[in-house]
């Protein structure tokens, strides 16, 4: 009886045992799983919940100028009611810091210079001299407060003898999201 050994030392190794354990083993694994799958369950909704749920709308405005005065140069009028964009005083006026995507376009009658600014003392956004036609689009940043307005300059005849044809001043808010006033 050399190669037998006593039963106390074949205990540990018995089929019995070995089947216990490894279920054990089983449910420990499968409750950690679950406890795993609720924290990262946890973690998403929190997180979404940080999220808004909407973004605010995008400042944008599509205004046309058509006739010219003497005294306020070209008037500047919104074309539809899309927009999110106020014009005040022949203005459009800036809520939003950011990036704007502006685009210039428009057929005059005679020759004339022609300024889109957006602040008093500024270098302009455009400065055209002695055009009869304008197609120019740009991107700028803005700030809260400034005013984009069309500063008109002619060389031969008043303001008021221009006819413009196709003339539209378009603004969009490139990067919505950080400073407002509304």
């Amino acid at each position: 009886m050399e190669g037998v050994q006593p039963l106390d030392e074949n205990v540990g190794n018995a089929p019995g045992r070995r089947f216990l354990r490894n279920k054990l083993l089983l449910v420990a694994s499968v409750i950690q799983g679950l406890g795993l799958l609720l924290c990262l369950t946890y973690i998403c909704l929190h997180l979404y919940a940080q999220v808004p749920s909407q973004y605010p709308p995008i400042q944008s405005i599509k205004v046309q100028f058509t006739k010219c005065e003497n005294e306020n140069g070209f008037i500047i009028t919104p074309s539809n009611n899309d927009g999110t964009m106020e014009v005040q005083n022949n203005s459009i006026i800036i809520n939003c810091d950011g990036f704007y995507l502006v685009s210039l376009k428009g057929y005059f009658s005679q020759e004339l210079s022609l300024m889109l600014q957006y602040r008093k003392g500024r270098k302009p956004l455009f400065s055209l001299s002695k055009v009869k036609s304008v197609d120019s689009v740009t991107v700028a940043h803005l700030a809260f407060k400034d005013k984009v307005f069309l500063n008109v300059t002619t060389h031969s005849a008043s303001c008021e003898d221009i006819q413009v044809n196709g003339g539209e001043l378009i603004l969009i808010h490139q990067n919505p999201g950080g400073f407002c006033v509304y």
